[in-house]
């Protein structure tokens, strides 16, 4: 805990500093001045905890000083010391609320002193949990004003300014949403502790943080010299520093997404946003990130899933298919995801690729004669962080795919293929094999035919099977009713869902979800 000492006479200052041992109570003399002028310029440098002041000095005397200090906000705790004839001084001093203690000086010995510190420390604790709580509510109304200008924002901050996005990473899911993280337990409590060590050499300042979700922290810096241009790389320093000493203690990884504001306080909204676009895009950063979301290629609005671009990479695979070309397939699924990143980040286009891929991928596992099973599943693949991992995961589940059913994929017809991709796209609709005979351009006598043929079940097992799977991927990964639940999979009742689910599995559908979140 830092202390300023502030007295006239010099003797009185090298007798406090030589009245207990410092550092082993838990303090350190940051500096000393001999009037308030210049102890003012000290506690703005060093930021004190506690300032023991004299009351009667030249230039600027105490009373002012701690009026000052009370003034700027810097939540410093006195200890007032004087004479007996200042008491009227001193007495005026504690009325300012800042003051924990008045000390006649020729009565302080170091017992006293001991005392008195442990009790200014301990007010200055419960005045800084104070300070935190007000501070961040007062950042939360800077960084969410919609539609004018935060109230509070000059208050807070003087520009330079930098805005400091901490999100736990979480492993890549399938079903999009606004947040980036999965909801996890990981909260935020006292991970900007890990700054005070970078912070002492550094030109950035925390002003204050605020959680942001599980596993999220957004804070606030300023950068102390305001006559110099941007300390970037001063900032970005301190950010992996602190980076480091936060997974160590956590035991995982944890993305660092900043962003700054060169004037004015009242485009913080605008950072926030642009830091919660950078995070929203963590899968194409990847874990452990450290960026300046200025510098991301991220999209300039919301890029539209894009199905006929879809349409035509399908294409371009389903020929590598037919000419048994896996070399070329292997190239239209790089090039896809390349298009993915470049020249900016593409969220609902990566989402859409996903979907197609994994729709292909079962359709060429049921040609096979293969049991269906998802790609991108964590607990038979990993964990999948990157758009790298999850585009290697696909090449090597065709690969597999490729060496496990090569024969068997010839042995369906190309109109047994077209019903099935129809069914797959429909199957949460009232359809039936009528339905699929007209899309696929044939009778539905014919399409009974193809389905008992060659899969050796009628349409509606295989439409009911399908419906069935999917809805066990989704009491797997969402907490849906399952009234939600049976209308996603095609069906009005969920009494006839449950029925359905338990014929085909043997269990009803929240026994086969309790099951699953007990693994």
């Amino acid at each position: 805990m830092k202390i300023i000492l502030v007295d006239d006479e010099r003797i009185a200052l090298e007798h406090i500093r030589a009245l207990i041992p410092w550092e082993e109570n838990g303090y350190e003399i940051a500096a000393a001045a001999t009037n308030g002028r210049s102890a003012l310029r000290l506690c703005e440098e060093h930021r004190p905890q506690i300032m023991i002041v004299d009351i009667r000095m030249p230039v600027m005397d105490g009373l002012e000083l701690i009026r000052a200090v009370a003034e700027r906000g810097w939540g410093v705790n006195f200890i007032v010391m004087s004479a007996y004839e200042d008491f009227n001084y001193a007495r005026q001093a504690i009325s300012l609320g800042c003051v924990s203690s008045y000390l006649v000086k020729h009565e302080v010995n170091r017992d006293k002193l001991i005392l008195e510190l442990a009790k200014a420390k301990l007010a200055w604790e419960m005045n800084e949990r104070q300070r935190k709580l007000s501070r961040s509510e007062q950042l939360k109304e800077a960084f969410f004003a919609r539609s004018q200008p935060a109230k509070h924002g000059g208050h807070i901050a003087r520009p330079p300014l930098c805005a400091l996005l901490l999100q736990a990473d979480m492993p890549f899911t399938t079903i999009p949403s606004i947040v980036t993280a999965s909801p996890d337990t990981r909260g935020a409590i006292g991970w900007t502790e890990c700054f005070k060590l970078a912070e002492k050499t550094a030109n950035w300042e925390l002003i204050g943080e605020f959680a942001h979700g599980p596993g999220r922290l957004v804070a606030l810096f300023e950068q102390r010299d305001k006559s110099v241009s941007l300390q970037r790389e001063a900032f970005y320093g301190i950010a992996s520093t602190a980076q480091r000493e936060l997974e160590d203690r956590l035991g995982y990884t944890v993305s660092f997404y900043f962003a700054f504001e060169y004037a004015d306080t009242a485009q913080l909204p605008a950072l926030i946003r642009k830091l919660e676009e950078a995070a929203r895009h963590t899968v194409f950063s990847g874990p452990n990130t450290l960026a300046c979301a200025h510098d991301l290629p991220l999209p300039t609005r919301m890029s539209p899933a894009n199905v006929d671009g879809s349409r035509r990479w399908l294409e371009a695979l389903a020929a590598c298919f037919a000419q048994e070309d896996y070399g070329s397939f292997e190239s239209v699924i790089k090039e896809w995801f390349d298009s993915l990143a470049q020249p900016e980040w593409n969220l609902n286009g990566l989402y859409e690729a996903i979907r197609a891929l994994t729709t292909l991928y079962r359709e060429r596992l049921a040609a096979a004669g293969l049991p269906e099973v998802d790609p991108l599943d964590l607990r038979t693949v990993g964990q999948l962080y990157h758009v790298t991992d999850i585009r290697n995961r696909f090449l090597r589940a065709f690969g597999e795919l490729g060496e496990q059913g090569s024969a068997s994929l010839k042995q369906l017809s190309p109109k047994l293929l077209q019903a099935i991709r129809y069914l797959h796209a429909h199957f949460q609709d009232e359809i039936g094999v009528e339905d699929a005979a007209i899309a696929t351009g044939i009778s539905v006598r014919y399409l009974h035919e193809l389905f008992k043929r060659e899969l050796n079940r009628t349409f509606l097992d295989y439409l009911t099977e399908y419906r069935i799977k999917q809805a066990k991927l989704i009491l797997m990964r969402e907490d849906a009713k399952m009234a939600e639940v049976s209308a996603r999979v095609g069906y009005r009742s969920p009494q006839h869902f449950s029925q359905v689910f338990k014929r085909l599995t043997g269990v009803l559908p929240h026994q086969f979800r309790a099951k699953e979140q007990a693994r």
